[in-house]
């Protein structure tokens, strides 16, 4: 990995002289991942209706933001769906769903200083299975702070709440919802021209209202540190090494079932970001990634992880977008102790009108459950399937949009009891005041 970053350094401080000028280095630190207020609100409450186990998915061209004419707004919204499998069954069940929420949203500069939330509350109500019924309370923010033009970073906080998929929880007979925070204190120094030495706290605690035998709930602590090396504003290749230390908050050590009670999660990620032309941008992540358990190595892996995105402006009204993601985590049973996932996506983006614009992207997936520790009499489970998505937004005024989506997801597995497929219809609307 470090011989690869070398060589990526080497690359970059030998290419040629460039036709268009070089801009300045930016003065001060600007996120890799920028704080945005905008958020996605999946309209039934699972945001991987495929079974794709994690919820952030692969990238691709998140929703225009409202303007935010003041410092303070308040925003609001809500919408309906229906969807003709909610529990992910080979036999379907549809279910209508309205959903609503309120919030406030804060975005103040002050200096070279700034502070930005964004908080909702929302109320998910299921028409059929009234059980599932229940609030969720969001929020994202957080303080870009700096300290002169070379020294910066990020104090924030998030949480997201959101019902199970059960494409992967298996009991329709539960309600489990999903609480996951987030806890980050990061800072990024100049030590050199074009030199960044980077460094960060992390916490994480993700939290389930009904133990999820799989996915425990957990409490992690960690930190990272890393090296940055910048060419221009939208150039950069860093090198970082994260760690992290959970124990699990809802289940003890089980020796008769090999399952611990906590792990230990070491990623070494050379990662970057380079705009090709003014029209296309690539954005590359290759991680080494390893979790190590303290009393049963039996349920140790390993191995890479990555993503690869390329977007291309196509036209002043056309976007197109291509991804390739590989993600391992854990997923633990007698049968399996982590899952390899590799996802391939394709999209598009169309301003058809001056406020109106159309998405479609298509998607394919296969999910691999690896390391069992009792020995297996059939094929290991393996996971295949589709999801094609058409979205269209229309901004009725500055402040106002409404939108409306079909999706379609299907998928088919080794196991019998993991194969489905279905579809979800939702219109919507949102406004900051």
């Amino acid at each position: 990995m470090l011989a690869g970053a070398a060589v990526a350094l080497r690359s970059l401080a030998q290419e040629a002289p460039e036709t268009e000028e070089e801009p300045a280095l930016p003065p001060m630190f600007a996120p890799e991942r920028p704080p945005s207020a905008e958020q996605e609100r999946p309209a039934t409450g699972q945001p991987d209706p495929a079974g794709i186990l994690q919820q952030d998915r692969t990238p691709r061209e998140p929703p225009a933001p409202l303007p935010q004419d003041r410092a303070l707004m308040l925003q609001a919204g809500g919408s309906l769906a229906w969807d003709s499998n909610i529990f992910r069954q080979s036999e379907a069940q549809a279910e209508r769903i309205r959903t609503g929420y309120v919030g406030l949203r804060l975005d103040k500069s002050y200096r070279q200083q700034r502070w930005y939330l964004d908080v909702t509350e929302t109320a998910y109500r299921y028409a059929n299975f009234s059980f599932l019924d229940f609030n969720a309370f969001n929020y994202r923010g957080g303080w870009a702070w700096h300290l002169g033009p070379r020294v910066s970073g990020v104090l924030s906080a998030e949480r997201a709440q959101a019902l199970v998929n059960y494409g992967l929880f298996r009991d329709t007979s539960l309600r489990n919802v999903r609480t996951a925070e987030r806890y980050l204190a990061n800072g990024e120094a100049e030590v050199a021209t074009r030199w960044h030495l980077l460094g960060g706290l992390i916490a994480e605690d993700v939290k389930y209202s009904f133990v999820f035998a799989q996915q425990p709930s957990y409490r992690a602590r960690g930190a990272e540190a890393g090296l940055k090396y910048l060419t221009r504003v939208d150039r950069y290749v860093s090198f970082r090494l994260m760690g992290l230390d959970a124990d699990y908050t809802d289940r003890a050590r089980d020796p008769v079932a090999v399952l611990d009670d906590g792990f230990r999660r070491r990623e070494a990620q050379l990662a970057a970001n380079w705009r090709l032309t003014a029209k296309t941008s690539l954005d590359a992540r290759l991680s080494h990634l390893a979790y190590r358990y303290p009393h049963f190595s039996e349920r140790d892996f390993s191995g890479t992880t990555g993503m690869l995105a390329f977007r291309w402006g196509a036209t002043a009204k056309l976007t197109l977008d291509a991804a390739l993601v590989r993600e391992r985590a854990p997923w633990v049973d007698n049968f399996t102790s982590y899952r390899l996932e590799e996802r391939a996506s394709l999209g598009a983006a169309w301003d058809i009108a001056a406020r109106t614009t159309l998405r479609a992207s298509v998607g394919h997936f296969k999910a691999d459950y690896r390391n069992p520790v009792v020995p297996l009499s059939a094929p290991a489970r393996s996971d295949t399937g589709e999801v094609a998505e058409l979205r269209a937004e229309w901004r009725a005024l500055r402040n106002v949009v409404f939108n409306a989506g079909w999706q379609n997801y299907r998928q088919d597995s080794t196991d019998a009891g993991s194969r489905f497929s279905g579809r979800i219809v939702t219109f919507g609307g949102s406004l900051l005041l």
